[in-house]
């Protein structure tokens, strides 16, 4: 599949193009996947680079939403009044 159809064709579109596609994952066992996927790893690559530089782009606009940190918590709260009430020190 091309960069630009990745690019511009949401995934849920892509994959409704092709459904026999999906009853073949389906049925197609997890080692076998896992081991096709290894024969390969420049186009496993090459394919990341094009996925991240798609995904940048369409997502380029959002903002991350803001966390809310106290004392050495390791939990990131949502509000400054989740921050208070949590009981972690």
């Amino acid at each position: 599949m091309g960069f630009f159809s990745r690019l511009l064709i949401p995934r849920s579109v892509r994959r409704a193009a092709h459904p026999g596609r999906a009853v073949k994952r389906a049925v197609t066992p997890k080692v076998v996947k896992k081991a096709s996927r290894a024969l390969h790893p420049l186009d496993n690559a090459v394919y990341s680079v094009q996925r991240s530089a798609a995904t940048a782009i369409r997502s380029g606009g959002k903002r991350k939403a803001p966390v809310f940190r106290h004392g050495n918590c390791d939990v990131n709260h949502r509000s400054a009044e989740a921050a208070a009430r949590c009981k972690n020190p």
